[in-house]
């Protein structure tokens, strides 16, 4: 009885550290593959501000650019996201765009950031789109985005655009403050994707 006692107290224990420290969210790690390509995962962001998307532009000899997919999605902890997935071969020295569209392809979110390395691989990330109160003002209807690479003199390198998948969620909110992490902070993807 004794042991039953000690082994039923044991397994109590280990339930409450294991409730008490909890399983990782993992929602908010940082991706470490856009890190490797520009060097950073905080961006400039900037919401329906009227500026112009580059057009698509084929990168020159020795770069490529793959735009493999751009969805709506969520964080792990279920927060409403956008899942972005590249393909590329860089050179040092670009900046990096994200531009996310509208229905009427006006610009709801830009994010920019960085400088490329010397990156050869697939490039995956997130942007949050909501929280404690703040929303990205998205709008409904079908989105598209745009991913380029830029010359800091200001000449794009390369671009493409692809239709954004998924259902755009319906969000309520402000417009996220310049210093808010919500679409701001590019987040790692879920593992296998």
């Amino acid at each position: 009885m004794k042991r039953l006692t000690s082994l039923a107290a044991l397994a109590f224990l280990s339930v409450l550290v294991l409730t008490a420290c909890g399983i990782k969210d993992k929602s908010y790690a940082t991706s470490p593959s856009l890190r490797a390509l520009i060097g950073t995962t905080i961006g400039n962001v900037a919401f329906r501000t009227g500026e112009t998307p580059p057009a698509p532009k084929d990168p020159p000899a020795g770069w490529e650019l793959h735009f493999s997919l751009a969805t709506f999605s969520h964080l792990e902890n279920d927060q409403p996201s956008i899942q972005v997935v590249l393909q590329v071969r860089t050179h040092p020295g670009a900046g990096f765009e994200f531009w996310l569209l509208d229905e009427t392809g006006a610009v709801v979110a830009r994010w920019s950031a960085g400088a490329t390395t010397s990156y050869v691989g697939t490039v995956c990330f997130q942007l949050e789109l909501a929280r404690d109160g703040e929303a990205v003002p998205l709008g409904q209807g079908d989105h598209r985005a745009v991913v380029a690479f830029r010359e800091f003199a200001g000449e794009v390198i390369a671009a493409r655009e692809a239709r954004v998948t998924g259902n755009p969620p319906r969000l309520e909110g402000a417009t996220p403050a310049p210093n808010s992490p919500v679409y701001r902070d590019a987040l790692a993807c879920p593992k296998g994707s």
